[in-house]
C-alpha cells in the first residue's frame, strides 16, 4: 500500500511537471534536492548551511494545481572557542490557477515557518507566517514574464519584497531565468543534456529566534557566483557553485532594537568573501 501510494504521488508530480515544461518556458523543476554551502567569515567563524527541499503537486479536475513544498535549513557557525546553530522548517502551501486569459496564470502561497536555535521552544516564539503571489504571462513557448509580491512576518518586523522576473529561452543552448531580487541565472549548455554552466545571483533575507527569546539572528544573504550542473543521468544532477558573498553575515539583534547588532564573538559582520556550494537534485 505504501509503495503504491508513493508511485501514484510520483506519477502525478511528473505529469504536472512535464505539462509545465511543454506549455511554458519552464526549463526545469527540482522535485527533491539538497545542498550545502560553506564559507569562512573574515572575523574567523566557519559557516556551513544545509538545505533540503521537496515539492509535491496535485493537478485538480478543473486544471488548476495544488502543491506543497517542504524546506529545511540548518545554519551552523563555529570558531576556535564558540559554536552556534539555527534551524528552520518551512511548509509553503499554494495553488496555481489558470485565469480567463489563457496566457496568464496566478500562483499564490501561504508560508508557515518555524525558525530558531531551538525549534522545540514555545511555538509562538519561533513561528513566522508569510505569503507569496505571482502573475505569470506566457508570450510564447520561449518567453514569459512574471511579477508579484512576497511577504513574511520576520522577527525584526514586516518584510515586503516586490518581485519581477523572466524565463527566456534565448537559443537551444542559452537560457535566462529567475525572479528578482530573489534569484536569477544565465545558463549555457556546454554539452547539451550533460553539462551546463553559467552565472547566478541569489538574495535571501531571513531571521531565526536566538538562544534568548529576547534576541534574534538576521541573515541578509547576497551572492554572485558561477555554477556547473553535471547530469549523471537524465534526471539526476550534481551541481557545484563558487563565488562571492556580498551581503551581511548572520548578526544578532535584540527585540527592542532591530537596527543595531549586539556585540558577539561569533556573529560578526564581514566584507566580501568567497563561498562554495554543492548538492544534488532530482530534476525534470
Amino acid at each position: 500500500m505504501y509503495f503504491a501510494s508513493m508511485k501514484r504521488i510520483v506519477f502525478v508530480a511528473l505529469s504536472w511537471l512535464f505539462s509545465q515544461m511543454n506549455s511554458h518556458a519552464q526549463y526545469f523543476v527540482d522535485i527533491f534536492s539538497f545542498n550545502r554551502q560553506a564559507y569562512n567569515i573574515p572575523s574567523g567563524a566557519q559557516t556551513s548551511d544545509l538545505f533540503v527541499n521537496a515539492f509535491i503537486p496535485k493537478v485538480l479536475k478543473n486544471g488548476n494545481t495544488f502543491f506543497v513544498r517542504a524546506h529545511y535549513e540548518k545554519l551552523e557557525m563555529r570558531n576556535d572557542s564558540l559554536s552556534s546553530a539555527y534551524s528552520s522548517i518551512t511548509l509553503p502551501i499554494g495553488m496555481q490557477v489558470q485565469l480567463k486569459n489563457p496566457k496568464v496564470k496566478f500562483t499564490g502561497l501561504v508560508i508557515p515557518k518555524i525558525a530558531g536555535s531551538d525549534l522545540g521552544e514555545t511555538f509562538s516564539d519561533v513561528f513566522q507566517i508569510g505569503a507569496y503571489s505571482l502573475i505569470t504571462v506566457t508570450e510564447s513557448e520561449k518567453f514569459r514574464y512574471k511579477f508579484g509580491l512576497y511577504y513574511n512576518r520576520e522577527f525584526f518586523g514586516n518584510f515586503f519584497v516586490p518581485l519581477v522576473g523572466v524565463d527566456w529561452k534565448v537559443s537551444d543552448r542559452f537560457f535566462l531565468f529567475g525572479t528578482l531580487p530573489q534569484s536569477f541565472k544565465a545558463s549555457y549548455a556546454i554539452v547539451p543534456s550533460r553539462v551546463n554552466a553559467g552565472l547566478a545571483f541569489r538574495s535571501m533575507t531571513r531571521s531565526f529566534r536566538g538562544e534568548d527569546n529576547n534576541t534574534f539572528v538576521r541573515y541578509n544573504e547576497l551572492q554572485f557566483k558561477t555554477f556547473f550542473d553535471f547530469y549523471i543521468t537524465k534526471k539526476n544532477v550534481v551541481f557545484v557553485e563558487g563565488g562571492y558573498f556580498l551581503g551581511k553575515t548572520p548578526l544578532l539583534y535584540n527585540n527592542s532594537d532591530v537596527k543595531t547588532p549586539l556585540p558577539s564573538n561569533l556573529l560578526k559582520e564581514g566584507k566580501a568573501f568567497p563561498i562554495i556550494n554543492a548538492g544534488w537534485a532530482l530534476r525534470f
